[in-house]
């Protein structure tokens, strides 16, 4: 944690601490990394502890201070002066008011990762990913100024991010683009709810990369303009359409189905996630209640591993008991992509 507050306030100056403890908020102000953590020891062990990201303009934020009269206040977006980290946050759907399990906490983890694949994809550099106690965090360093036309660039980002990567599992939270946003304090416990083995309270953690290098905005303006081209071309939300089926050729014999050539022929192939175990977009995925993210960890297939047919499994209730018998229905090329046709057991006479 010592790195990422270094690099914190490298970048940001000035860092707001925020307590929240039962609806009540408490919040102070640093210069450094020691006065914050003294001040984040004397908090005890209730409640949330979260920081700004952002750099600050102190002037305005003292005037903005003395002009609340020791009211509750907090940073206000005004006050921040240029965006040095672009946060995304990716928190599983999950029971109001209480923490994640183990199993939601991983679908937040592969939706994080397919994230910062497709950004790795495009340019960007590696970011610092963090685990945030019930979610997934995803920052990147940048510079940009705190102007309308950022927080344009950003609308379009966070809504076409959150097209891509959330789902009936996960969700993309478009809300936390704003300048003066709060993020977890790294190192904290998040507290959410009773304390159960099942849903407990964890320790936040986070992986700072040893070259963490910025974002150049002609980059950030670039993933802009792809998604208002998108929306515009396509409306909001919408999705690309699997490529049209080949011709089926004739009987194959399913245990030889090449299952990742063929999902990467109707470009719905995504990536390998481990073992035989392959990530892709749904063939229903438009029935989808949400939109199937890109990043394929709702939907995955199992490659034949030399017993049996390969598989197919989507975690969308739509899509509840569907097989890869219901794919080779739907695609009807599935007899292209098999290395030998099928050959019937003869009786023995």
């Amino acid at each position: 944690m010592n790195d990422y507050l270094s690099r914190l306030f490298h970048d940001s100056g000035v860092v707001e601490l925020c307590h929240m403890d039962h609806g009540r908020i408490w919040s102070t102000w640093h210069n450094d990394p020691d006065s914050l953590m003294l001040a984040a020891a004397s908090a005890g062990d209730s409640g949330n502890l979260f920081t700004t990201l952002n750099r600050v303009e102190p002037a305005l934020l003292g005037d903005y201070l003395k002009s609340q009269a020791g009211r509750t206040a907090r940073t206000p977006d005004a006050c921040i002066h240029r965006y040095t980290r672009l946060f995304f946050d990716l928190d599983p759907t999950r029971p109001k008011g209480q923490s994640s399990t183990a199993d939601e906490l991983a679908a937040a983890e592969l939706r994080a990762r397919g994230l910062v694949a497709k950004l790795a994809a495009l340019g960007w550099p590696m970011p610092l990913m963090a685990m945030s106690g019930n979610g997934w965090h995803v920052q990147f360093r940048t510079a940009l100024p705190n102007t309308p036309e950022t927080s344009e660039q950003l609308r379009a980002i966070y809504a076409g991010l959150a097209a891509e990567f959330s789902d009936d599992e996960v969700q993309f939270d478009r809300a936390v683009q704003n300048p003066a946003r709060l993020c977890t304090l790294y190192g904290s416990v998040k507290r959410k709810g009773i304390n159960h083995p099942e849903r407990p309270h964890r320790q936040s953690v986070c992986q700072v990369p040893r070259d963490w290098r910025q974002v150049h905005p002609r980059q950030v303006d670039g993933l802009a303009n792809l998604y208002a081209r998108q929306t515009r071309q396509h409306g909001p939300g919408a999705t690309t359409r699997p490529a049209k089926a080949l011709a089926a050729a004739g009987q194959g014999d399913y245990a030889t189905l090449n299952v990742v050539a063929w999902f990467a022929a109707h470009g719905a192939y995504v990536g390998p996630l481990a073992g035989h175990v392959h990530g892709v977009r749904c063939p229903w995925s438009d029935e989808h209640s949400t939109p199937s993210p890109k990043s394929g960890s709702d939907t995955v297939i199992f490659a034949n591993d030399g017993d049996g047919w390969p598989g197919f499994h989507c975690k969308h209730s739509h899509c509840a008991g569907r097989d890869i018998r219901d794919v080779l229905t739907l695609w009807t090329d599935g007899d292209a992509f098999c290395a030998a046709a099928f050959a019937p057991m003869r009786r023995a006479g």
